[in-house]
């Protein structure tokens, strides 16, 4: 009976790492589908707007199908605006990056975001600010130093924008831990961060006159990708990894996405990163990784 049961939990650890690896993977190819897409006329507003209602429309679909809840509550409205105002932002600020610098750089300043994380959680969840916290802390910023190459016309804005979409993201990763939102099934965060997404560049593209535009089939198709591959499927198969394994080693592999988009960026777009870059590159890993391994002590 021990052994079964034994066999039985190494089964689901083994699911939860193989969904949490396959879910890092798929959200490393957002460069990629992006990158595409802007190729055949979209552009970052277009390519989140159009990606969010295929996104909107098969969340709706599977909720029907499987009978799961994703209307909110009167009271959780407010919270579920701020919270996928933060994501959508990040979405946004990410793809747009992707516009200025190489995807793989952008996409590992994103991820700084458990770092800002670990440090906002001291002043909104009363953690404690601790040795691995203020380590982690230098080795990020040394990252970014070895990744700040400010010698192209609009570098330094793709830096500060990939930064910001960190610390956005940041914000929604703090405020859905602190609403308890993360507890909710996943078509529930799916179906509501995407529907304020989707608002929030409906009416920044329909101001800046971003959203009409006229894309060939490939972009399209490549928008497509992104909506039922990343912003769907990825984030079910993450929220099933942190079922099965937890969130901190979860996290861990989470460290798949940079590293696919780098390798994604250098093979499939061209781009061109050097030894510099490739250590704050590490810099930056290292330091995400003392975070996890600061909070898994804490937990334990």
């Amino acid at each position: 009976m021990g052994r079964k049961m034994e066999r039985k939990k190494l089964k689901k650890k083994g699911i939860g790492s193989a969904c949490a690896i396959l879910s890092a993977t798929l959200f490393g190819f957002n460069a990629y589908c992006a990158t595409n897409a802007y190729a055949g006329g979209s552009n970052p507003i277009a390519f989140t707007f159009y990606a969010s209602v295929i996104c909107i429309v098969l969340t709706i679909l599977i909720a029907c199908v499987c009978h799961i809840r994703i209307i909110p509550k009167k009271e959780e409205c407010g919270w579920l605006i701020l919270i996928g105002t933060l994501g959508g932002v990040t979405t946004l600020l990410l793809f747009t990056a992707f516009t200025y610098i190489a995807s793989g750089i952008a996409t590992i300043l994103h991820f700084t975001y458990p770092v800002y994380v670990a440090i906002g959680s001291v002043w909104l969840l009363n953690k404690k600010m601790t040795k691995g916290k203020t380590i982690a802390l230098v080795l990020s910023v040394l990252g970014v130093v070895f990744i700040s190459d400010l010698s192209g016309d609009k570098a330094g804005t793709g830096i500060l924008l990939a930064l910001l979409s960190g610390l956005t993201y940041a914000g929604y990763v703090i405020f859905l831990e602190k609403t308890h939102f993360d507890r909710e099934n996943c078509l529930f965060i799916c179906f509501n961060m995407t529907l304020v997404r989707l608002v929030l560049t409906f009416v920044y593209g329909v101001l800046g006159r971003q959203i009409f535009v006229t894309q060939t089939a490939a972009a399209w198709g490549y928008t497509a990708i992104q909506a039922s591959l990343s912003l769907l499927l990825a984030t079910m198969l993450f929220q099933i990894g942190v079922k099965y394994i937890g969130g901190m080693v979860a996290s861990v592999f989470s460290m798949f996405e940079p590293l696919t988009c780098l390798i994604v960026g250098v093979l499939f777009l061209g781009e061109n990163i050097n030894y510099v870059k490739i250590a704050g590159c590490v810099l930056i890993c290292l330091g995400i990784l003392v975070v996890i391994y600061d909070e898994f002590k804490e937990e334990s």
